[in-house]
């Protein structure tokens, strides 16, 4: 059995639902079908807290001890799925966390690397979500923001394959006023899972020895 770890984040300053929990959900749903095709998937919801992350990682990993690791996180202003290359050591001073709170560092890893690189094939995964239903797209920036600093240690964390997909926010069934022409190139959240799964298996059959 291949163990995969999926996290999530709860709520935060702006997104009081965060999709990436119900994503997290879906797959819990489906286990059933991930252990027929030998993967062990755990999920995990991280809150959105600057302090103690690195711990609750680290302990994180320490007691699943996962083949692989996969991050989700929301990126509210962007359309489509974005698969992330390379976390920077940067972390903001502005934005507060879910407890209103501010980093009040401006790196993740004082005097650490100025870039860490995802394990993942940021080509491959694009190709596996697109085909799955909704966009994807490769993006260089995960932001200074929990997204950017869960990558970031992670990478340093764990050896094994490792990386991070940002979602939109999904497309909504109604809208006040209609809808916009950005609203309507969104995806919905249940083609946003379903791509999500895509990719999980997707890690799973590339980390596979007959598959190098």
């Amino acid at each position: 059995m291949i163990r995969i770890l999926v996290t999530a984040f709860g709520a935060f300053p702006g997104a009081p639902v965060n999709p990436t929990m119900s994503i997290a959900r879906y797959l819990e749903k489906r286990r059933r079908a991930f252990r027929l095709i030998g993967i062990d998937l755990v999920t995990h919801v991280l809150p959105v807290i600057f302090a103690g992350t690195g711990e609750r990682l680290s302990e994180l990993i320490a007691s699943l001890k996962p083949d692989i690791v996969l991050h989700l996180g929301l990126a509210g202003r962007r359309s489509t799925i974005s698969v992330e290359t390379r976390a920077l050591n940067r972390m903001t001073i502005l934005h507060a966390d879910s407890q209103r709170k501010r980093s009040g560092a401006m790196q993740i890893v004082p005097h650490g690397e100025s870039v860490r690189r995802s394990r993942f094939s940021a080509e491959r995964l694009m190709r596996v979500i697109s085909q799955a239903g909704a966009p994807a797209r490769r993006s260089i920036d995960a932001g200074d923001y929990l997204c950017n600093q869960v990558l970031y240690l992670s990478l340093g964390l764990h050896r094994a394959p490792c990386g991070f997909i940002h979602v939109p926010k999904p497309r909504r069934l109604r809208a006040p006023g209609g809808w916009t022409e950005q609203k309507r190139r969104r995806p919905a959240l249940s083609a946003i899972a379903r791509s999500i799964e895509a990719a999980v298996r997707d890690l799973a059959i590339g980390s596979s020895p007959r598959h190098g």
